[in-house]
């Protein structure tokens, strides 16, 4: 009986530790180390190592012109500010000023005949949205999305 129980157990012990070929002895060069996975084992999942940093964005505007610049993916306020207002000033405006600066969101720019809306939010419909209800509540002329876009983080490899 203590024999039969030995037999049962030993191969149970064995099984998990090293696969051998028919013959070949344990600790073999032949011998392959069974993987978590050929046991059934989860392994943990190996993600990357590094750290998110929030982006700016950012809206300027002439009123005189109509004209337009925007920036997103600014790792500073102050940078995407310049960027919006350099881009505005493109088209010739010389009273560009900076309307909407908002970090890691979405941004829409919504106009009228004669006024601009501008909004910020976690998502680009919901800036859409909000700025067409601003836009329609104002009763200046049918409302157009002219711009909308979102500043993504960028993420950063230790």
């Amino acid at each position: 009986m203590i024999a039969i129980s030995n037999c049962l157990t030993v191969p149970l012990i064995a099984s998990g530790q090293t696969r051998c070929p028919i013959g070949t002895q344990m600790g073999s060069m032949q011998c392959i180390p069974d993987t978590p996975e050929m046991r059934g084992e989860l392994t943990p999942s190996s993600a990357p190592t590094g750290e998110w940093i929030k982006t700016w964005g950012a809206i300027a505007n002439s009123n005189s012109t109509g004209e337009a610049g925007s920036a997103v993916g600014k790792l500073s306020e102050e940078e995407a500010e310049r960027v919006a207002l350099r881009q505005c000033a493109v088209g010739g405006a010389g009273d560009c000023k900076v309307q909407l600066t908002y970090k890691n969101q979405c941004s829409a720019l919504v106009a009228s005949d004669s006024e601009s809306f501008f909004q910020a939010s976690p998502t680009e419909v919901r800036a859409i949205n909000l700025a067409k209800k601003s836009c329609k509540a104002s009763n200046s002329g049918p409302c157009n999305v002219v711009y909308s876009e979102c500043t993504k983080p960028i993420f950063i490899k230790n």
